[in-house]
C-alpha cells in the first residue's frame, strides 16, 4: 500500500475512535478542577509509558533506518524540541502547577485500573507483535491530535480539551502548554511514519497491520472511557 491509502486506512480507524459512545460521554462531561487533576494525572501515565512502548518496536525492528526515526520521534520527546527543553512530560506538569499539582503529586497519583488494563495492553502489543504492526499501533496514537483529520468532527483530542479547559475554567492558551505543543507536534508526527509503513510492510500482510492498529484504537476507548466513568462521579 502506498502512503496516501495508509493514511487512508489509519484515518478511518481515528474517526471511528471518536465516534464511540465513550470518547463521547468523555468530551461532553463539564471540566471541573477536579475532572482536570485527573486528566492530567492519567495522561502522566500514558505518557511515560509510551516511552517503554517505541524502544520495543525499535529493538524488534532490524531495519536501522526505522530505528533512527524512532530514535529522532522519541529524541523530541524525551529531550527537547520546539516545544520544551527538557522533554514532553515537562509540558504535562507545567499545566499542572496551573491546576496546583505539584510534579510529584502527578507522578505519584495512582493509575485506573482502565488505565493499567490499557498500559498492559500497548505493552504487549509493542513486545509481542510483528514490529511493523506494533509500530502502526504506537504512531497512529498521535492521530487523535491531528485536527486536519478531525476538524470536521469536532477537531482533535489537545484542541477539544484547549476549548474546553477555555470555557469551563477560564485557563489562557498560555496556561495548557501541554495541549498547545501537541495540537502542533502530533501532525509532525502523524505524518512520521507513513512511507515507513509503504516501504516496509510486505505484501499480504496489509491487514494484519490495521487490524492492531485498531486493536491500539480500541484500547484508547477503554482508556478514555474509564476516565468518563471515574471523572462523571467527581464535582
Amino acid at each position: 500500500m502506498e502512503a496516501q491509502e495508509w493514511r487512508q486506512e489509519l484515518g478511518n480507524l481515528v474517526r471511528g475512535l471518536f465516534l464511540s459512545p465513550e470518547m463521547e460521554q468523555f468530551y461532553s462531561l463539564k471540566v471541573t478542577s477536579e475532572r482536570a487533576k485527573l486528566y492530567l494525572c492519567q495522561l502522566c501515565h500514558y505518557v511515560r509509558e509510551r516511552r517503554n512502548y517505541w524502544p520495543q518496536v525499535a529493538a524488534n525492528c532490524p531495519e536501522m533506518e526505522v530505528k533512527r526515526r524512532i530514535m529522532a520521534h522519541e529524541y523530541e520527546e524525551l529531550v527537547e524540541d520546539d516545544f520544551s527543553s527538557m522533554g514532553h512530560l515537562d509540558l504535562v506538569f507545567r499545566q499542572g502547577k496551573e491546576l496546583n499539582l505539584t510534579p510529584e503529586e502527578i507522578l505519584s497519583a495512582p493509575a485506573l485500573p482502565s488505565t493499567k488494563a490499557a498500559v498492559y495492553g500497548w505493552w504487549w502489543i509493542a513486545r509481542n507483535r510483528p514490529w511493523q504492526e506494533a509500530l502502526s499501533a504506537s504512531t497512529i496514537a498521535e492521530w487523535i491530535n491531528d485536527d486536519r483529520l478531525l476538524g470536521d468532527i469536532g477537531g482533535g483530542n489537545c484542541s477539544r480539551l484547549t476549548k474546553s479547559w477555555e470555557h469551563d475554567l477560564g485557563f489562557k492558551r498560555q496556561q495548557m502548554p501541554n495541549f498547545t505543543a501537541h495540537s502542533v507536534a502530533d501532525v509532525k508526527h502523524s505524518d512520521m511514519f507513513l512511507d515507513v509503513l509503504e516501504r516496509y510492510v510486505p505484501n499480504g500482510t496489509e491487514a494484519a497491520v490495521l487490524n492492531t492498529a485498531k486493536e491500539s484504537m480500541e484500547i484508547h476507548r477503554a482508556f478514555f472511557g474509564g476516565m468518563a466513568a471515574t471523572m462523571a462521579r467527581l464535582s
